[in-house]
């Protein structure tokens, strides 16, 4: 019921000072002891609980729980994972076909073909050549 973290190992060493420091003619007594006091603990804990669930069932918690479920049943049905799966599908249509507008693709190969092409010169590539150049000098430090 309650868990103090305490294993097998750690109840050895407890024992074992209990032992040393207790004695071995008293620490039968102070196991009884302590025996008795765990059990006080238990037998009012296990009160307290059954106080607690008999002011829960006199105060009608449950019929308000079993009211809350029934007016929520579809929502605690719900699934989620179906829906999120859903509505991926629906977004990667709505990409799919916004990806294929005719405003992106050319109405025929024609009016591919008529687009104007970048006309390069020999100044624009030799200015390029010369940037490109000047760059790294610069980056040497000349």
């Amino acid at each position: 019921m309650f868990d103090f973290g305490i294993g097998m190992p750690e109840l050895l060493i407890i024992g074992m000072v209990a032992l040393i420091v207790v004695g071995p003619k008293d620490l039968p007594k102070l196991l009884k002891t302590i025996g008795k006091y765990i059990g006080k603990i238990k037998s009012m804990a296990s009160e307290f609980q059954s106080h607690i669930d008999d002011a829960i069932k006199d105060t009608g918690v449950t019929d308000i729980k079993n009211d809350l479920a029934d007016e929520l049943g579809d929502a605690v049905d719900f699934d989620f994972e179906a829906d999120f799966k859903k509505q991926e599908a629906e977004l990667t249509k709505v990409f799919e076909t916004a990806a294929a507008t005719p405003a992106d693709k050319p109405a025929s190969k024609k009016a591919a073909a008529k687009k104007p092409k970048k006309a390069t010169t020999k100044k624009a590539t030799v200015k390029r050549t010369a940037d490109k150049k000047t760059a790294k000098k610069q980056k040497r430090g000349f």
